[in-house]
């Protein structure tokens, strides 16, 4: 228990997935990509577009002019790319993260495999955490937009969680007054110097659901237009 508590408290801050800031675009739809089609669909809307750009929006066909097919192919284009990618620098930053934090922790604590497996438990819950938002296998996509723009709170939750369940069989141990010193200086270096990078990958995360979005909701439009002619 002692172990866990001084993982919590070196990495509660965590936010690897949104800064303090939010970003002001939510999504409000589910995406689920295939060689098949794209699927993009709430309570409200469901479209669904083929790689050979047929659409099918409420189960209606839609007939494009030149300028929305266009529109339609660069949107399908995106998603197929940009949400992949999104998962995998996701990943990428989490586990450069851990690494970081794993050396600060042998350096000045010794490689402490005990530590050091607390520390991978941790990581493996925010993996699946943020594979219950963006997961990619087989190539095929699946976005769950209410997992995601629950991600920053979630994942707080759970080092919230691990915290309390931990600290009442722990705070009186005498270990956690001796390393409390070094786990906060390690809090407060690696932190301060992870900042940047948090706060930059973040814009990009808002930038690229930004553009999403604004596709989506431009291409919907366009594409209620057509059906209501």
């Amino acid at each position: 228990m002692l172990k866990k508590l001084l993982l919590i408290v070196l990495l509660l801050p965590i936010t690897v997935f949104a800064v303090k800031k939010e970003c002001g675009v939510k999504p409000s739809y589910d995406i689920t990509i295939s060689k098949e089609s794209v699927h993009i669909f709430n309570k409200k809307n469901d479209l669904t577009i083929t790689p050979n750009g047929n659409v099918i929006l409420n189960k209606q066909s839609v007939t494009l002019n030149p300028p929305l097919q266009k529109k339609l192919a660069k949107f399908q284009q995106d998603l197929r790319q940009q949400l992949p990618q999104l998962e995998q620098q996701s990943l990428n930053l989490l586990l450069d993260v851990k690494m970081t934090f794993e050396q600060a922790i042998k350096n000045q604590l010794s490689d402490d495999t005990e530590l050091k497996s607390e520390l991978n438990k941790l990581y493996k819950r925010l993996v699946k955490l943020l594979h219950a938002s963006i997961f990619t296998e087989n190539g095929n996509t699946r976005f769950s937009y209410q997992n995601f723009n629950n991600l920053k709170k979630d994942g707080e939750d759970i080092g919230q969680r691990i915290f309390y369940n931990v600290v009442g069989g722990s705070i009186l141990h005498f270990d956690f007054f001796k390393n409390l010193g070094a786990i906060k200086q390690i809090s407060k270096n690696e932190w301060k110097a992870q900042k940047p990078k948090l706060k930059a990958f973040d814009a990009h995360i808002c930038s690229v659901i930004t553009d999403i979005d604004a596709q989506y909701k431009e291409i919907l439009t366009q594409l209620n237009q057509s059906i209501h002619k």
